[in-house]
């Protein structure tokens, strides 16, 4: 236990718009309130961590970011539904065990009723905020995850961004419009906006870490056939892969007629250009 928790001090890292949030709860005279904030955050980020160890994935840092963190993990967008789940929620978990003891606490007059309220409201908000479904929260992960899961993955990566991006400018113009000096709100609402378009950037980079990642697997045994036409490239191909399933690709009018999923993946990686017609190839 201590190990891991050393292991988990090592890993974290301050977002330079994690200061602003400091600065402004010093400036206005809150510093109990942000180490107490702190405090939680850093327990929210423990339970994913500790999920993610659970499950033996390799997390490069823990953020600490204007709204909380985020454990950036290298296994984004390739584990099994069940594990990108669990590891996106014992993060929000943590905040209710958190109340729970804060209102031990304040039952037996260790801390004041008002105090309680703060700290059950401080987790409350906390909770529901990461729980939207926005990238890179809590919430926008799971909806990935369930999206991902049921069309295929690239068309997932595009249509889970534009919407999660769709629903952060709806709200942040809504909330921005109801407290526009409010400067937390701005360091969020961008910081947010700017991880959309950085996500939205290196999406072929993630695409690409979904398609090795199939390669390299060899143990899902749920197979879905796709059928194609000879004259679709290999790229186009790949852009039909469904997460946690494998693939029998049919191509019509063709003989041999079927390939299977790491003759595709190896053909697009290692043999031809990802722009070659699937019926040249395996003709």
């Amino acid at each position: 236990m201590i190990k891991l928790i050393i292991e988990f001090i090592r890993k974290i890292k301050i977002n330079p718009a994690f200061w602003v949030v400091i600065f402004g709860a010093v400036y206005t005279g809150h510093f109990r309130e942000i180490i107490v904030w702190f405090f939680v955050v850093l327990i929210h980020e423990m339970g994913h961590f500790a999920g993610a160890r659970l499950f033996n994935w390799r997390v490069s840092r823990i953020d600490l970011l204007p709204f909380g963190g985020a454990a950036v993990v290298e296994e984004h967008g390739t584990r099994p539904f069940h594990e990108e789940v669990w590891v996106a929620v014992l993060g929000p978990l943590q905040h209710i065990w958190l109340t729970g003891v804060a209102y031990v606490l304040s039952q037996t007059n260790i801390i004041s009723a008002d105090d309680f309220y703060w700290f059950f409201l401080l987790n409350l908000t906390l909770f529901l905020f990461n729980l939207l479904p926005i990238w890179p929260l809590d919430g926008g992960k799971v909806v990935f995850a369930l999206v991902s899961k049921w069309i295929p993955y690239r068309e997932a990566q595009q249509k889970f961004l534009i919407g999660s991006g769709v629903f952060l400018v709806l709200g942040s113009s809504w909330q921005l419009s109801l407290q526009p000096s409010h400067l937390n709100l701005w360091v969020i609402c961008l910081f947010l906006g700017l991880a959309h378009i950085l996500e939205w950037r290196s999406r072929h980079f993630v695409f690409m870490r979904f398609l090795l990642n199939r390669l390299q697997q060899s143990n899902i045994k749920d197979v879905r056939t796709i059928i194609v036409p000879p004259t679709w490239s290999l790229s186009k191909v790949t852009h039909h892969l469904v997460k946690g399933v494998t693939h029998s690709i049919v191509i019509k009018n063709f003989s041999p007629t079927t390939i299977n999923e790491k003759q595709l993946l190896e053909a697009y990686f290692y043999n031809h250009s990802p722009e070659c017609a699937i019926g040249k190839v395996f003709r």
